[in-house]
């Protein structure tokens, strides 16, 4: 299938035009690419996270994979992290040097998160071919969400969402059905916290959205009902005849209704095991930024986005004392902190939206092999 993609590319393509692939499920275009057509700039993004070498080694293929990549005139990552990971990787399959590296900060935490690192690497030699390297997580559509959220219909919906909750914190939670998303873990961070903190009880509650698997999926079928088991037990342990703590909704449902809810709500708890960026955070921002309200994102120390939305409440999925102290720190946050924090989370996802992701990724793309061209200047110069 790759080597399909890279013949219709090759087809396709004009003469040295920029041709960005995207994901690993393409890993392997670069090297069918490559050869049917050398005067081609090839870019690639990965938009999952990117494991460490020890991880990423365990794959058989690992050095079809690596040897594909390094056709590549550019390749882009969401974080440093990602970044530091694929050079590690690299490194285990040939001698690179490294040829320049830039600060992390203060685009992006260093200290503090799971995934921070100091410093990233933008360009390693293998042989005699240069490859850049950069982080880009992407951005969401902000102008969208800003159009949705007037929408006569939406703004309906919000008031629908708030008179149900009555006055009750509303946390919302949105994710998938896969075990890499932690929703598990939150449910029992969530009946933690009614146990430790009754003084909460009957005062918030949890929207659990979550959208079920691809048709076929059935190894997921045992996570759903230890789901619907969690939930039930929560419920029939803290519900009153006014107030249920856990509404769960095992269903997929439309961008506007999400976006209501976002709106909705006070907190956003994403908690995932591992994600490679998790734009869930941003689009939950951008909603209140566009309403001029407050909230609270609490996010995964092991999300990618963690290291980039300065002002989230960052939690330890893995740790439940974590999951649970954080969720009690976003609810008896005061409204000065809040509006604190969402106005430096909402200055960020304005500022990098996905439309100055793709221009600033062509742009870097673009210039891939600059460091390479200088070089060579400078030698010629030094030999002159």
């Amino acid at each position: 299938m790759n080597r399909l993609f890279a013949e219709e590319t090759a087809r396709q393509a004009k003469p040295g035009a920029l041709v960005w692939i995207h994901d690993y499920n393409l890993w392997m275009v670069p090297a069918f690419l490559r050869p049917l057509r050398p005067d081609l700039k090839l870019a690639f993004f990965h938009h999952t996270a990117f494991p460490s070498s020890d991880i990423f080694n365990i794959l058989p293929w690992r050095r079809d994979v690596i040897g594909s990549l390094m056709q590549c005139d550019y390749v882009g990552f969401h974080i440093p992290r990602y970044v530091e990971n694929f050079v590690d990787a690299v490194r285990s399959y040939a001698p690179v040097t490294i040829r320049s590296t830039v600060p992390c900060a203060p685009r992006f935490l260093t200290f503090g998160c799971a995934l921070g690192v100091e410093s990233m690497t933008t360009h390693i030699q293998m042989g005699d071919r240069t490859i850049g390297l950069g982080a880009h997580p992407v951005g969401t559509d902000v102008a969208l969400i800003e159009g949705i959220v007037r929408e006569p219909q939406v703004l309906d919906q919000v008031e629908a969402i708030r008179d149900y909750l009555d006055g009750v914190t509303g946390i919302v939670s949105i994710e998938r059905l896969d075990y890499v998303k932690g929703t598990l873990e939150k449910l029992r961070a969530f009946e933690r916290l009614l146990e430790l903190h009754p003084e909460h009880i009957g005062k918030v509650t949890l929207l659990n959205i979550i959208t079920p698997a691809a048709p076929g999926m059935e190894i997921y079928e045992s996570l759903r009902v230890e789901l619907d088991r969690t939930i039930g037990r929560i419920n029939g342990r803290f519900s009153t005849l006014n107030w249920v703590p856990v509404r769960y909704f095992y269903r997929s449902i439309p961008f506007e209704e999400v976006v209501a809810h976002y709106a909705a709500c006070d907190i956003a708890w994403i908690a995932p095991l591992r994600d490679g960026l998790n734009l869930v955070a941003k689009e939950f921002v951008a909603t209140k930024s566009a309403l001029g309200a407050t909230g609270v994102l609490i996010l995964s120390e092991f999300a990618g986005a963690a290291v980039e939305l300065h002002g989230a409440l960052l939690t330890n999925p893995y740790d439940a004392n974590s999951m649970t102290a954080v969720l009690h720190q976003a609810l008896t946050m005061g409204e000065e902190e809040r509006a604190y924090r969402i106005g430096r989370l909402s200055l960020i996802v304005e500022e990098h939206d996905v439309a100055r992701w793709g221009t600033d990724f062509i742009g870097e793309a673009t210039r891939g092999g600059r460091l390479h061209e200088v070089d060579a200047a400078d030698d010629a110069v030094r030999a002159a």
